[in-house]
């Protein structure tokens, strides 16, 4: 580039130079070479611009991230796993993540890892799982759509109503973090009307409804709650929907079987079922009652319209072969989730009785229509770490969330191991 550059400079002093020289010229002459000098000009400057581009090209900005990477996605908060994922400790006791540690209602000689055909897809309709679903929840099966876990379900209903950079979801804190992470990672925004403040934990229902724009097109309405663990009221979930013309409500019920003791009145299925609120789904999960949270299956009920078109948005073999014979065998034993779901709750109240006897330590103890309790205890951060270091029992910490001051989550495991709590506590103590 230099040397070009140069070149035309020297070809423009000398056209210069020859018409200094020239004494009285003819008027041609001079006007010749003026036109000469301002050619000569112009072509050194489109021969810098390309010189300049040239090197531009060959001399590539190094590989940047976020210059890449959608600004959603950046600034998107990261889901905060439960404390096993970052615990050293040997063979801790696990209540810290709300599972079934009865676990799933299957013989182990059931699955014949021969008999699965893992060398061919999996159907992409899930007849049969779907058939066992429809029977076991009383609905029909085109009802129904499967994701790979609850997450997936959350994440699908984003994006089948929501669009990006426009829409926005509500949410009753506190609640499942997993709205709002899904929410950013698609670039929707979150509108929060909290539940309310008297340990009750319910919707606020005039507030909600005042928050309802052409822009809010999903309502997540998780019941039984976490970390609440409290059921809605049936009646406040239908005057959502009632008003919610303009959007899709989910009744997220991760929890529901161990509140159907309460009656039918409990899950709102028959919403879907009955299809008197066509805006409704529902969503549930084989990871906790069923003892599957290892396998990865999420529930969605709604009508057969969203049905179809959610079909289309996921991806054809969301959910594997031995995902799917599992779930099979499992609710075909429904009569054990029950006698197993019967334990949880004895034990339950077991524990929280055992707990109210730790006062003043222990705060306050929520009620609870789930399979863990949230507890209100003095120090509850130092107590979690105590509980984890000194005595490898996990309990899950929740003290930032909306309401939940020094609270603590602690879902019911085995008889051993709630008794390993307790008496874990009592030297915390």
């Amino acid at each position: 580039e230099d040397g070009v550059a140069a070149s035309c400079s020297q070809l423009e002093e000398t056209a210069r130079s020859s018409m200094r020289i020239a004494s009285a010229p003819p008027f041609q002459l001079i006007a010749a070479f003026s036109a000469t000098t301002a050619a000569l000009a112009f072509f050194s400057t489109l021969i810098r611009r390309r010189c300049r581009q040239r090197l531009a090209a060959n001399t590539a900005e190094p590989f940047c991230i976020q210059r890449v990477v959608r600004a959603c996605l950046l600034r998107a908060p990261a889901y905060s796993f439960p404390p096993r994922f970052t615990h050293r400790g040997e063979f801790p006791i696990l209540l810290d993540a709300n599972e079934n540690p009865h676990g799933p209602p299957i013989d182990d000689q059931s699955l014949p890892i021969t008999a699965l055909q893992l060398e061919r897809y999996p159907d992409p309709r899930q007849q049969e799982l779907k058939q066992c679903i429809a029977t076991l929840r009383g609905c029909h099966p085109s009802c129904i759509f499967i994701g790979n876990g609850s997450d997936e379900v959350i994440d699908l209903l984003i994006r089948l109503v929501c669009v990006p950079g426009k829409d926005q979801i509500l949410v009753c804190s506190p609640t499942y973090a997993m709205y709002s992470v899904f929410a950013s990672i698609n670039d929707v925004g979150v509108v929060d009307v909290p539940l309310t403040d008297d340990g009750d934990f319910q919707l606020r229902v005039d507030e909600l409804c005042q928050k309802l724009t052409k822009t809010v097109k999903l309502i997540f309405l998780c019941s039984p709650g976490n970390p609440t663990s409290r059921l809605l009221q049936r009646r406040d979930v239908e005057a959502v929907a009632a008003k919610a013309t303009g959007a899709l409500v989910v009744v997220d019920e991760a929890y529901i079987d161990f509140a159907l003791d309460q009656g039918v009145e409990a899950s709102c299925m028959q919403l879907v079922s009955e299809g008197k609120y066509p805006n409704v789904v529902v969503s549930q999960t084989l990871s906790k009652a069923w003892g599957l949270a290892g396998a990865r299956l999420g529930l969605g009920f709604a009508c057969n319209d969203i049905v179809t078109i959610i079909d289309k948005l996921k991806a054809p073999f969301n959910l594997s072969v031995l995902a799917e014979r599992v779930a099979i065998q499992a609710l075909r034993n429904a009569s054990v989730v029950k006698q197993r779901v019967q334990l949880v709750l004895k034990e339950r109240e077991r524990v929280k009785n055992e707990m109210l006897k730790m006062k003043p330590q222990v705060k306050n103890i929520y009620n609870s229509d789930a399979n863990f309790l949230l507890v209100q205890i003095e120090q509850a951060e130092a107590v979690c770490a105590a509980l984890a270091q000194r005595f490898n029992v996990l309990v899950r910490p929740r003290c930032s969330m909306l309401f939940c001051e020094n609270c603590v989550r602690i879902t019911i495991g085995t008889p051993g191991e709630n008794d390993a709590l307790l008496n874990a506590l009592r030297k915390c103590f």
